[in-house]
């Protein structure tokens, strides 16, 4: 059995327009999002094999709310998720480590909420910002994940939680 743990970053900060995409930080909003969905995370998992998230600034920022509330055998910031498609992230996923049984990505859209809909029964419009899909695969090899061997186990908005 694979847990997959798939977090769109926090909402970001538009104010400092001198900034690059890639270098804006949280807002208000996304510094209080983020713990929120870290605290309802940590009620369900305590451990996560594996963490593998965007290099961007917000991503950064939203990954170290879930790190402060759960345990972590392995973190990875990666420039490749970085706005990249639903593609590319089920290619990553199935070059994983056969070791790790739980992974969260850390990541942007539209590439997270194309990936829920391909490989999940889910028609999702938009995976809001700190929003959180846990899915489950009837499988032993990150390689073998699909649409078939799938489960999604939660989908979860901030909005829902306060």
């Amino acid at each position: 059995m694979k847990r997959l743990i798939l977090i769109r970053h926090s909402k970001s900060s538009w104010k400092d327009l001198s900034l690059t995409d890639f270098n804006r930080p949280l807002n208000n909003r996304g510094k209080s999002d983020g713990p929120l969905m870290a605290d309802y995370l940590k009620s369900k998992i305590k451990k996560i094999d594996y963490l593998h998230s965007s290099s961007s600034v917000r991503t950064f920022e939203t990954s170290k709310y879930f790190i402060k509330q759960i345990q972590f055998g392995k973190i990875q910031y990666d420039d490749s998720l970085y706005h990249c498609s639903a593609t590319s992230i089920l290619n990553m996923i199935s070059s994983y480590s056969d070791n790790y049984q739980s992974v969260m990505i850390i990541a942007h859209n539209p590439g997270l909420t194309n990936l829920i809909n391909n490989i999940t029964n889910v028609a999702l419009d938009n995976l809001p910002t700190t929003g959180l899909a846990e899915i489950e695969f009837n499988c032993n090899s990150w390689s073998k994940i699909s649409y078939e061997n799938c489960n999604l186990i939660d989908l979860k908005f901030p909005k829902q939680l306060k």
